[in-house]
């Protein structure tokens, strides 16, 4: 078995583009072959061979950079996740072809909460200390987890009507969280975890994320049969795989800022 690559030593730049600023992790590693790059939750990590040197090591870089620079242009929007902000005092946010309206204020307790208002609204209190109040970044984390809760209940049902038409395994729970490594999860003792991010995707998306989750409790694995699982419940299911590469960065809680 190979062995993976070790980490030896890493780095921190930035990468400026149209006035963004975004982190950029340079880490060195033995036993890796090629250069690459990716875009994670925080930075841009550039993977580099420890046995590149000099020029050679920053054109490899380089040209990482300038893979990020053709990736900014072509999709801004995988960007979203480093721009920072100041908390404004209010926002909108549409989810499900409904539109919320979220009135932000500051409270002494350690700790942030969000909770819908009898005129409709939501009210987010902010302890004003933390440093993510500063940065904008409680904001979509508050939503993501407010409607994780809301249609927890219409999700897990849904989670069983698939489950009873395709598959009929013991399902032992369904949760939903702001995962933004994957989309979904299915452990070995039946229990279903779903990002939340799904639920800002059509319909038909969220049930493919389902179904592939439901057939990993007859093959818990990615083999041939598994896919075939897959494909027996939704012979469609690459459409929605696409949809997901395609689109899946544009989706985030981010609001937007109400100029009142």
């Amino acid at each position: 078995m190979a062995k993976r690559p070790r980490k030896v030593g890493e780095r921190w730049t930035t990468l400026e583009l149209d006035g963004l600023t975004v982190p950029v992790q340079v880490v060195l590693e033995r036993g890796r072959r090629n250069i690459r790059a990716s875009l994670a939750s925080k930075a841009l990590i550039i993977r580099v061979p420890d046995h590149l040197r000099g020029q050679e090591r920053r054109a490899g870089i380089e040209d990482m950079l300038n893979w990020a620079r053709a990736t900014y242009q072509k999709k801004p929007e995988a960007f979203a996740r480093f721009r920072t902000a100041a908390v404004a005092d209010a926002y909108t946010f549409t989810i499900q072809d409904e539109t919320y309206r979220i009135n932000v204020e500051s409270h002494p307790l350690k700790h942030h909460t969000i909770s819908k208002q009898a005129d409709g609204t939501l009210l987010a209190l902010l302890y004003a200390d933390d440093d993510r109040v500063e940065s904008g970044k409680i904001i979509p984390k508050l939503l993501a987890r407010y409607f994780a809760n809301e249609h927890l209940p219409e999700v897990t049902k849904r989670v069983h009507e698939l489950n009873e038409r395709h598959f009929q395994r013991p399902v032992n729970s369904v949760k939903m969280s702001d995962t933004t490594s994957r989309w979904g999860s299915c452990s070995s003792k039946g229990n279903i975890n779903l990002s939340s991010r799904l639920l800002l995707a059509p319909p038909e998306v969220l049930d493919a994320v389902i179904i592939h989750e439901l057939a990993h409790l007859v093959e818990a694995n990615h083999s041939s049969r598994f896919w075939a699982q897959v494909a027996r419940a939704l012979p469609d299911y690459k459409t929605y795989d696409r949809w997901l590469k395609e689109h899946g960065r544009s989706l985030s809680f981010q609001p937007t800022p109400v100029a009142d």
